[in-house]
């Protein structure tokens, strides 16, 4: 893969990553709002769904990132 290619893909993995996040704040509201601890427990295994998700793309992205010699500030980068 060339750098401008791998780059595009950084920019789809930041935007992943939005969405994994976005998930997570949707699925833990609906473990505040549930009422039925079965109905809790289903968000709460979602919400650790996405958080495994991000974290998988948090990798890959530092991986390219560590690859393309670009500067990375912090893990949160």
């Amino acid at each position: 893969m060339g750098g401008g290619t791998e780059k595009e893909i950084l920019k789809i993995l930041e935007t992943a990553m939005k969405r994994e996040v976005a998930a997570q704040d949707l699925y833990g509201e609906g473990v505040k709002k549930a009422e039925r601890p079965e109905v809790k427990k289903i968000f709460e295994q979602l919400k650790a769904e996405e958080e495994k998700h991000e974290a998988l793309l948090k990798d890959l992205y530092l991986q390219i990132k560590k690859r393309l010699g670009l500067k990375i500030l912090s893990e949160d980068d």
